[in-house]
């Protein structure tokens, strides 16, 4: 027997198997009596829902399993982008990670002599710096994605003018306040800011070549 024959005979009998196990389950919760002296009580009536729900279930997934065998290209695809939708979840990252970025980033900026300082890293460090201590950075999270945006006011204010509803950030409006987008545990604008924080072009500007 070659390997093939071997292998498309292993498959064949865990296949048969798997059926096997699940019909029976299937005929077991089917065929299930309540004993008469549980008839009537809460214990039947949750016996019933679960297998209801058991069965429900079921058909769902042999649906979806002969869904896939008409249509594999499709059924492929949402496997893809399900896959990519956990995959971006779970490297999804949250404003304490677009803080530790910020502080690492304002340390290596501070560590390069003001001479050949990028004025754009330095500017932007600075400028997210002292809207961390005016309390204004928000924080929102759609689920792929995490959005870093700007407020009026902090969120201990108590003036008219912050909390009012009709002078909150407008959603027309709202683009112009995002910081930075979070996505597959990397901050896009944060990143490209920091993009070469060591060169001055300035500096280089006044260099002549004979």
């Amino acid at each position: 027997m070659s390997y093939g024959q071997f292998n498309r005979l292993l498959k064949y009998k865990f296949s048969s198997k798997l059926t096997n196990y699940v019909t029976n389950v299937y005929m077991k919760a089917k065929n299930f009596e309540t004993p008469e002296k549980l008839k009537g009580t809460f214990l039947e009536r949750w016996g019933k829902y679960w297998k209801n729900v058991y069965i429900d279930y079921k058909s769902v997934a042999e649906g979806v399993a002969q869904d896939c065998k008409e249509r594999p290209i499709r059924a492929s695809t949402y496997a893809f982008i399900t896959a990519l939708c956990v995959y971006m979840n779970k490297y999804k990252p949250d404003e304490c990670s677009f803080r530790e970025h910020l502080l690492q980033y304002t340390m290596k900026v501070m560590q390069v002599g003001e001479s050949v300082r990028n004025p754009i890293s330095e500017h932007h460090v600075k400028w997210l710096g002292q809207c961390y201590s005016e309390g204004i950075v928000r924080q929102l999270n759609l689920g792929l994605i995490t959005i870093i945006w700007l407020d009026n006011y902090d969120k201990a204010c108590t003036l008219y003018k912050a909390i009012c509803p009709h002078l909150k950030p407008r959603y027309l409006t709202f683009h112009q306040r995002v910081v930075d987008v979070g996505c597959l545990d990397k901050w896009w604008v944060l990143e490209s800011k920091m993009k070469d924080y060591d060169i001055n072009d300035v500096e280089f500007s006044n260099v002549t070549y004979e």
